[in-house]
C-alpha cells in the first residue's frame, strides 16, 4: 500500500487530493477519563476528510494537559505536507497555550480566518481593531528639522554633555 492509499480503499486506487482548509470542532474538556474518546473522535474528523490546513476549534474556556496532547498528537494526522492550527475563541484558553510555548507550534489564534493567516505569515489581527497608523517612510520635512544645521549632534557630531549627578 503506497502512502497515497487510504485504509478503506481497494487495493490500487489513490485517495482524493487532499482539500485546501477543514475546520474540525473540539468541544470536549478532556480530562484523563475521556482522553481516548476525545482523541478519537477528532482523528476521526481529521482523517475522514484530509485537508492541507486543519483548523481545530476548541470552543472550551478550559484546555488542560490532556488537551494539548491531543493537539499535538493530531498535528501528526494532518495530510502529507499539511499544518494544524488551532483557533480558540476564549482568552483563558489561549493564555493556556501562551504559557506552555505553544501559541506558535500550533499557530493559535483567536478566530478560524486568524488561524489561517496566522499559518500564511499574515499578520493575525481582529478585523474590527483599527491598526495603528505608522507612516512608510520619514517625512524629509520632519527629518531636516531634526537634524538641523551641523548634523543630528550639532556641530562636529559630537553627543551632547550628560547631566553630573553630585
Amino acid at each position: 500500500m503506497s502512502c497515497t492509499d487510504t485504509p478503506g480503499a481497494p487495493p490500487g486506487r489513490t485517495a482524493p487530493p487532499p482539500a485546501a482548509l477543514l475546520v474540525a470542532p473540539f468541544d470536549a474538556l478532556a480530562d484523563p477519563d475521556n482522553e481516548a474518546a476525545a482523541e478519537a473522535a477528532l482523528r476521526e474528523a481529521v482523517e475522514r476528510r484530509p485537508a492541507r490546513t486543519v483548523v481545530v476549534r476548541v470552543r472550551s474556556r478550559v484546555v488542560t494537559p490532556q488537551a494539548l496532547r491531543i493537539l499535538l498528537r493530531a498535528g501528526n494526522r494532518t495530510a502529507p505536507g499539511g499544518v494544524l492550527r488551532v483557533a480558540a475563541e476564549y482568552p483563558a484558553a489561549r493564555r493556556v497555550f501562551h504559557l506552555t510555548g505553544l501559541v506558535r507550534a500550533l499557530h493559535v489564534a483567536a478566530t478560524v480566518p486568524g488561524a489561517v493567516r496566522r499559518g500564511r505569515g499574515g499578520p493575525v489581527v481582529h478585523p474590527s481593531r483599527a491598526r495603528p497608523r505608522v507612516p512608510a517612510r520619514r517625512s524629509p520635512a520632519l527629518a531636516s528639522a531634526w537634524r538641523g544645521p551641523g548634523g543630528p549632534r550639532g556641530a562636529h557630531g559630537a553627543r551632547p554633555p550628560r547631566p553630573r549627578h553630585h
